[in-house]
C-alpha cells in the first residue's frame, strides 16, 4: 500500500473534480482506495498564541523540568512547565492553550506528564511545523503567521489517500508511476513534469571505474555523477519532510541524503545510492567476490563478513568494499553532515541476480527490493537529473556530467505483441471501435508499430513487466474502456458457449439434487462447511501420492500453493480445529469443486463437483440405557445408504471392499457402486493419518463424485396395501467367501412380486459350524397386493428361494 496526499497527486495529475470523484476514478482503474484520511491543518492552528518568557527556573521536584512565567500578547501571565532547555529571557515563543489540539494530544503521552500542572504547552519549532505546516524559524526568531489574513501562504486542507496497488503493478508504487497510469482519466498522454537537463553547467569531475567481464549477467548498466562543495547542514524543505511523513517513512536527521534518496524512490520509483567521495582513494573496481575474506561494518554498525560467495557482486576501492549492490553499504563510505563531496550512483541490475540472493538466504535491503521487481531501464538518466537538481537547490554544490557505462553494450528492446482485433472481440464478447482501442493503447504508453484492418503490432512500455500475452492487453483495454460500458447482451459464439456450459452445470447440479442431499445430512446431525480450494502440497501428496497436483503460479503462501483434488484436506482441518477447542461429536460435510490434470481438456485441467462427509465421534449416548455405544464403519455407511435409498428404490447400491484407497484403513473401506457405476468411496481413515494429524478417536470419511450420480427426481405415488405381511426366517450354511450382496442378487432374479423385502438377521462362524463355512439367517417378507396369502402360497415362495440358493451356492438348510 502507498500513501500520497491529494495535493501532491494533483500536482502531477490535472483533474478538477472533488476527491470523491477522483477516488471513484482511481478505483475503476483497478487501484483500491482503502481509506481517505482528512488532514485539516487549520483546526490545528486554533488556540495557539504568542507569548514572551518573563522568568524561568529549574523545577525543584524534577531537574529535567523548567518552570516558566510567560506573558501572552493579550496580557495574561501563565505558569508553564516544559522540558525545553534552550531559551532566554524576553524570548518570543508559541504557546498551545489547554483547549488546543496540541495540548490535548501531548498530555496523553507519559513523557509529557508535567502538562497536568501546566497552563499550556510550550511548542518547539519541530512540533509546530509537523502539525500546522508552518515553518516558524527565521533568523532565530519565532513567530506565528496570522493565517486568517494569509490563506494563500499555505494550503490548510488536504487529504491522505491510502491506495492498495496490485502485486503485479510494481510500476505504480511511486507518484510518477501512479499518475502516469491515471493520466488516461483526462485522455491526455502523460509527460514527466521535470526538465531533462541539469540546471547548472557541468564541471569536469570524473572517476576511473573498471569492470570485470564476468559480471555482464549481473550488472547491465552503471550511472554516476559527482557533486562537490555541497553543504549538508542546510535544512531540507518542509514539503519533502511532510511527504515522507505521510508515506510512513522515518526522517533521518544524521544523514540528510538518505531522506533525499527515500523521496526520489517515493516520487520516481527508482533507487539511488550516495557515497562520501573523499573516502574513495584511487580507482573503483566492480567485480565478483574473490577468494580472500572481506569484512566491514554496515550502516547499523554491525560487522558483516562474506566468504566463498562467488556469485556476489562487489564495488571495491583499495581492497575495501564500498558496497555490495542489493545487500549492504560500508559504513566507512557513508554520508555524514560534514561531508563536502559526494558520489551519486544509479544501477540497473539483473532481477535474476536479486532473486538468486534471496534463494541463498542473503539479506536484501528494502531499497534493492525494487531491482527484483524489475525497473524501467530507460529512466535512470532522468532519475539522476532530478536528484542532482534537487540536491543543488537544497544544498548547493557543483556537479559533474552524468556518466553512463553500458556493461555489455546492451540495446534494451521492448516486448512486441501482435494482436488480432477479431480475437479481442471474441474474448470480450462485444465490439469496440478500432480507433478507440488504438487510442486507449496510445494513452497507456503502448507504441503502435503497425496497424491493419485485422490486426496491429504494438510495443509494450518499458515499465510494464506485467504485460506478456494478448490477454494482458485485452485486460488493459477493458479496464480503460470502462466496465460500466460493457453491454448487457452478448452475441459472440464463445460467450454463448460459456453460457451453455454454465447452464449445463446448473442443470447437472439440480439433476443430482444436491440440496436434498444436504438437507438429509443436516437432518442426520452433520454441519455444512466451506473450505479454501488452495491446499498444502505436502499434505496433499500424503493423501494421494499417485495424483499429480495442479500448482498455482503465484501462490500467497507455500501452504496454499496447489489446487485440491479432494475435500478431505479441509474436512480434517475442521476436525482438528474443533478438537483443539474441546468440541466432541463432530459431523461435517462439504460440497465443492476439486481439480485434476486432464490432457484432453483444452486448458489441461478438469474440475469435478464432489460431496464429502466426515465423522469423529467416540460414542453415542442418546438414551440413558444405551451409553457408550461406539461409532463404527456401519454408522456412516448407514447414513449414506439412507440418502441413496431415497433416490434408488430398486436397491442398486453396492459396496465392495478394495485396498486401493491410500487414505483409508486397508480392511475398513468400501467402494460405492450404483448400477455398476463407481460413484465414490467410504471407510475409516488410515491409522497413519490419524496419528500424523494427532486426531482423537477413529474418524470415518466418505466422498462421492457428483457427476457420476444420475438421480431420477420423479416420484410415483403408490397405493397402500392393506393385506397382511408374512415373515419367514430361513437359516443355512454357505461358503464363507460368498457375501450377502450375491445372495440378494440371486433372489431378486426370481422376480417374485410377493417377496417385498429381504433382511439379513445373523451371520455366525464358530462352534458347530464346518470350516470355511458360515451360518446366515435371512428374514423373507411376503405380501400380495390383491388378497391374503395362505400357508401353501407362502411356503411355495420360500421353497423357490431355497431351491435357487441350493442350485447356485449349494447351501445346506439348517433345521
Amino acid at each position: 500500500m502507498i500513501k500520497f496526499s491529494e495535493l501532491w497527486l494533483r500536482e502531477w495529475l490535472s483533474y478538477n473534480k472533488d476527491i470523491n470523484s477522483l477516488s471513484k476514478k482511481i478505483t475503476m482503474l483497478g487501484f483500491e482506495i482503502e481509506k481517505i484520511e482528512s488532514i485539516t491543518y487549520k483546526s490545528n492552528m486554533k488556540n495557539l498564541i504568542e507569548g514572551k518568557i518573563i522568568n524561568f527556573n529549574l523545577y525543584k521536584k524534577n531537574s529535567r523540568i523548567y518552570q516558566f512565567k510567560i506573558l501572552t500578547n493579550d496580557g495574561q501571565l501563565l505558569k508553564i512547565f516544559s522540558n525545553i532547555n534552550y531559551f532566554y529571557k524576553k524570548m518570543k515563543i508559541i504557546l498551545a492553550t489547554k483547549n488546543s489540539f496540541l495540548y490535548k494530544k501531548y498530555i496523553k503521552i507519559p513523557k509529557y506528564f508535567f502538562l497536568k500542572k501546566s497552563e499550556g504547552f510550550l511548542c518547539t519549532p519541530k512540533i509546530i511545523s509537523l502539525y500546522t505546516k508552518y515553518n516558524i524559524i527565521i533568523n532565530n526568531n519565532i513567530f506565528l503567521n496570522q493565517y486568517k489574513n494569509n490563506n494563500n501562504f499555505v494550503n490548510l486542507y488536504d487529504n491522505l489517500l491510502h491506495i492498495n496497488i496490485p502485486t503485479n503493478r510494481i510500476d505504480c508504487l511511486s507518484i510518477l508511476g501512479l499518475t502516469r497510469d491515471l493520466s488516461v482519466i483526462n485522455k491526455n498522454k502523460f509527460y514527466i513534469k521535470y526538465k531533462d537537463n541539469l540546471i547548472q553547467n557541468s564541471e569536469k569531475y570524473k572517476l576511473n571505474i573498471y569492470f570485470e567481464k564476468n559480471i555482464k549477467n549481473i550488472l547491465y548498466e552503471y550511472n554516476y555523477c559527482i557533486i562537490k562543495d555541497i553543504d549538508l547542514t542546510k535544512q531540507i524543505p518542509f514539503f519533502i519532510k511532510e511527504r515522507l511523513y505521510h508515506a510512513g517513512i522515518k526522517f533521518i536527521s544524521s544523514n540528510p541524503l538518505l531522506n533525499i534518496r527515500n523521496y526520489i524512490i517515493l516520487e520516481l520509483g527508482y533507487p539511488i545510492q550516495f557515497y562520501d567521495l573523499d573516502k574513495i582513494q584511487g580507482n573503483i573496481y566492480i567485480k565478483k567476490y574473490q577468494k580472500n575474506k572481506y569484512s566491514f561494518f554496515n550502516l547499523k554498525n554491525k560487522k558483516n563478513s562474506f566468504l566463498e560467495k562467488n556469485k556476489l557482486l562487489m564495488i571495491i576501492n583499495n581492497s575495501k568494499i564500498i558496497s555490495i549492490p542489493g545487500i549492504i553499504q560500508n559504513k566507512d563510505f557513508s554520508i555524514k553532515l560534514k561531508t563536502k563531496n559526494i558520489l551519486i550512483e544509479c544501477l540497473f541490475l539483473n532481477p535474476k541476480y536479486i532473486n538468486l540472493l534471496l534463494k541463498n538466504n542473503c539479506y536484501i535491503s528494502d531499497i534493492y527490493n525494487f531491482h527484483k521487481n524489475s525497473l524501467d531501464p530507460f529512466i535512470q538518466k532522468k532519475v539522476l537529473i532530478r536528484s542532482i537538481n534537487l540536491l543543488q537547490k537544497i544544498f548547493s554544490g557543483k556537479n559533474s556530467s552524468i556518466y553512463t557505462i553500458n556493461i555489455n553494450n546492451i540495446n534494451y528492446s521492448r516486448k512486441i505483441i501482435n494482436i488480432s482485433f477479431k480475437y479481442i472481440y471474441k474474448i470480450l464478447g462485444f465490439y469496440i471501435k478500432k480507433n478507440i482501442i488504438l487510442n486507449i493503447l496510445n494513452l497507456l504508453g503502448f507504441t503502435i508499430l503497425n496497424s491493419t484492418i485485422n490486426n496491429c503490432i504494438i510495443q509494450i512500455p518499458s515499465w510494464r513487466y506485467d504485460i506478456n500475452i494478448t490477454e494482458d492487453i485485452i485486460e488493459e483495454i477493458i479496464r480503460i474502456y470502462g466496465y460500466k460500458n460493457i453491454p448487457y447482451q452478448v452475441n459472440i459464439s464463445l460467450i454463448k458457449k460459456n453460457i451453455i456450459q454454465k447452464n449445463n452445470y446448473i442443470s447437472t447440479y439440480r439433476k443430482i439434487n444436491i440440496k436434498k442431499f444436504k438437507d438429509i445430512l443436516i437432518y442426520q446431525g452433520y454441519h455444512e462447511v466451506i473450505n479454501y480450494s488452495f491446499v498444502n502440497p505436502k499434505i496433499q501428496s500424503i493423501f494421494y501420492p499417485n495424483i499429480e497436483c495442479i500448482k498455482i503460479k503465484n501462490p500467497l503462501t507455500i501452504k496454499t500453493s496447489v489446487m485440491r483434488n479432494s475435500l478431505l484436506y479441509g474436512l480434517i482441518n475442521n476436525i482438528i480445529y474443533n478438537q483443539k477447542r474441546q468440541q466432541q461429536n463432530l459431523r461435517f460435510f462439504e460440497c465443492g469443486l476439486c481439480f485434476f490434470k486432464n490432457s484432453q481438456n483444452k486448458i489441461g485441467i478438469s474440475q469435478k463437483l464432489m460431496l464429502s462427509g466426515i465423522i469423529n465421534i467416540n460414542s453415542l449416548d442418546f438414551y440413558w440405557n444405551k451409553k457408550n455405544q461406539h461409532i463404527d464403519f456401519y454408522n456412516i455407511k448407514g447414513n449414506l445408504e439412507y440418502i441413496l435409498n431415497i433416490f434408488y428404490k430398486n436397491n442398486n447400491i453396492k459396496f465392495y471392499q478394495q485396498d486401493k484407497h491410500t487414505i483409508l484403513h486397508p480392511y475398513i473401506n468400501s467402494s460405492i457402486y450404483i448400477n455398476n457405476i463407481y460413484i465414490g468411496y467410504i471407510g475409516m481413515l488410515h491409522p497413519k493419518l490419524i496419528s500424523y494429524f494427532n486426531i482423537n478417536y477413529n474418524t470415518f470419511f466418505f466422498e462421492l463424485f457428483c457427476d457420476r450420480i444420475m438421480i431420477n427426481n420423479s416420484f410415483h405415488l403408490q397405493k397402500i396395501i392393506n393385506y397382511p405381511i408374512n415373515r419367514r426366517d430361513i437359516s443355512f450354511l454357505i461358503k464363507e467367501n460368498i457375501n450377502f450382496d450375491s445372495i440378494l442378487l440371486e433372489l431378486k432374479k426370481l422376480k417374485i412380486e410377493s417377496l417385498i423385502k429381504i433382511r439379513i438377521i445373523d451371520i455366525f462362524q464358530g462352534n458347530n459350524i464346518p470350516k470355511k463355512y458360515k451360518n446366515i439367517t435371512l428374514s423373507l417378507f411376503i405380501q400380495d397386493k390383491y388378497h391374503t396369502l395362505n400357508d401353501i402360497e407362502i411356503n411355495n415362495t420360500v421353497n423357490k428361494c431355497l431351491l435357487k440358493l441350493q442350485n447356485k451356492f449349494h447351501i445346506i438348510l439348517r433345521k
